[in-house]
């Protein structure tokens, strides 16, 4: 049944030995529910095994990180790792949590879950393997927060500990890699439950979050930041950019403040007043809006006055005094005439 679901949405497992192992997501995917997006073989030489389904194949991590090797076809993409000691009991032993610690044979169908993770899925439980597989990777930590948000899961009470007893090595993983999990975690529309789950793991003090009562759930990534801090992760420009637009915006949200932050950032403004309690009705403006008349029109050589009356034009445009062409000469002739 098993092997038979798995080469139904990725036939390129058929053509697959002995010593193949379908491990991890797919399988609790399928529990789930939930169509698996990709597909993990653990197997003894990951690179053979990906030349046998695909001449082109992507070396995945570095020198320095396990590798393995990804195969994208129409539709499906197949990643291929090395088996941890070269069996799968012992590869399954080393996984993160119970519910990716589960493995299908493809030599014979048969689904090995030495740890409890088909339970652990019913139950919508995040539960550690061993609390020592923490230190083999300490972004672990934080996976454990994604996946019980991403899939509507609690993280059990031993696991838990095991994580706040660890929270500090977490500032020891690349910056990219933090800021990936923390880009899931708050896109899930599940803010509150995420900045529980990081204070009881003591997370967000290593990541310098603050935490407060919060009254809603649909909060961009951005707004969660703009809400929580934590700045000192590398945030890209353009993140920090919006993030600093949407503090601003909190408590200054006219139709002019609205138009110069941007509509993509406007809109995320709302989720954000609604976590605060706060009124999220908005007077949003027409971020179409360009000035109506340009230098000519105006009358003016380029140079900062020109800039200064083309803003004071847009700002009549977006408060809805100005509509037309000829209300835009009248207001920039009783601008100028007044100067």
């Amino acid at each position: 049944m098993w092997r038979d679901e798995l080469t139904r949405r990725f036939p390129a497992l058929a053509t697959l030995g002995p010593n193949h192992y379908v491990a991890g997501g797919a399988i609790r995917d399928l529990l789930l529910g939930r169509e698996p997006a990709d597909v993990d073989v653990a197997c003894l030489d990951p690179l053979a095994s990906a030349k046998t389904v695909s001449a082109k194949v992507i070396r995945l991590g570095d020198q320095e990180h396990l590798s393995a090797y990804r195969v994208v076809l129409p539709g499906h993409v197949y990643d291929f790792a090395a088996l941890l000691d070269g069996n799968i009991a012992d590869d399954l032993a080393r996984r993160d949590f119970t519910v990716n610690a589960m493995a299908v044979d493809l030599s014979n169908g048969a689904l090995l879950d030495p740890h409890g993770g088909q339970k652990d899925v019913q139950d919508r439980v995040v539960r550690m393997v061993h609390a020592e597989n923490f230190d083999d990777d300490p972004l672990r930590k934080l996976k454990a927060v994604r996946m019980a948000v991403k899939y509507g899961m609690t993280i059990d009470d031993a696991t838990v500990a095991a994580i706040r007893e660890r929270a500090h090595k977490l500032t020891s993983v690349a910056k990219e890699r933090v800021m990936y999990e923390l880009s899931v975690i708050f896109s899930a529309d599940a803010f509150r439950k995420a900045v529980e789950l990081l204070h009881r793991t003591a997370l967000d003090a290593v990541l310098g979050l603050r935490t407060g009562e919060f009254h809603a759930d649909d909060v961009s990534f951005a707004g969660a930041l703009a809400l929580l801090g934590g700045d000192h992760w590398g945030w890209s420009h353009a993140l920090l950019r919006d993030v600093h637009a949407l503090r601003s915006l909190v408590d200054d949200h006219d139709r002019i403040a609205l138009y110069d932050a941007g509509e993509p950032v406007a809109r995320q403004l709302p989720g954000v007043l609604r976590a605060l309690g706060r009124d999220d009705a908005l007077d949003m403006p027409d971020f179409s809006i360009r000035a109506l008349l340009d230098g000519n029109e105006i009358g003016m050589e380029p140079g900062p006055e020109l800039g200064r009356v083309k803003r004071a034009l847009v700002e009549a445009q977006v408060r809805g005094e100005v509509k037309t062409k000829d209300e835009a000469r009248a207001f920039v002739a009783r601008l100028t005439s007044s100067t």
